[in-house]
C-alpha cells in the first residue's frame, strides 16, 4: 500500500511538472525549428568541389532525417561525381528564415538566401535569389530537414 501511495504520488508530481513545463516547450519550438531550418538551408547551399566535398555531404546527412536523407544518401556517388566534374561552388549570403508554421513535432521553415554559385560554364560568380521551404520533424530533440522544396528545384 505504501508503495502504491508513493508511486501515485511521484506520478502526480511528473504529471504536474509536465504540464509546467509544456507551455514553455511550445514556445521555444518554433525557434528552435527557425534556427534549424535556417542552419539547413546554408548547409545545403554551401559547397565546394575541391574542398571538404565529403564534410559537405556528412553535414547535410546531419542535418536531415526520412525521405529527404535517404535520397540524399542514395544519389551521394552520382551527386558527388557532377559536382567534382562541373567544378561547382556555392555560398550562402544574407540568409534570413522564418517559421511559417509548426507544432512541438513538425515544422515548416521559409528560408530566403542569396546564394554565389560558379562552375565550369560560369567561372565568374553568380549572385542567385533563393527561397526554399524546409520542412522539420523534432527527432529526440534535434530538428531535422525530412524535405526540401524551391520553385527553382522544379
Amino acid at each position: 500500500m505504501f508503495r502504491t501511495g508513493v508511486l501515485g504520488s511521484l506520478l502526480g508530481s511528473i504529471a504536474m511538472a509536465a504540464v509546467i513545463v509544456a507551455p514553455n516547450a511550445a514556445a521555444n519550438a518554433p525557434e528552435a525549428a527557425r534556427l534549424a531550418g535556417c542552419d539547413f538551408g546554408r548547409e545545403v547551399s554551401t559547397y565546394d568541389y575541391a574542398h571538404d566535398l565529403d564534410g559537405y555531404f556528412e553535414r547535410v546527412l546531419d542535418r536531415s532525417t526520412g525521405a529527404f536523407h535517404a535520397e540524399f544518401t542514395e544519389s551521394r556517388d552520382a551527386l558527388a561525381a557532377a559536382m567534382r566534374q562541373a567544378e561547382v561552388r556555392s555560398t550562402a549570403e544574407n540568409v534570413t528564415c522564418g517559421v511559417v508554421n509548426g507544432d512541438l513535432v513538425n515544422a515548416d521553415v521559409l528560408v530566403t538566401m542569396t546564394q554565389l554559385r560558379s562552375n565550369t560554364n560560369t567561372p565568374e560568380p553568380e549572385r542567385l535569389n533563393m527561397v526554399i521551404n524546409v520542412k522539420l520533424t523534432n527527432v529526440w530533440g534535434r530538428w531535422l530537414a525530412h524535405e526540401l522544396d524551391s520553385p527553382l528545384l522544379k
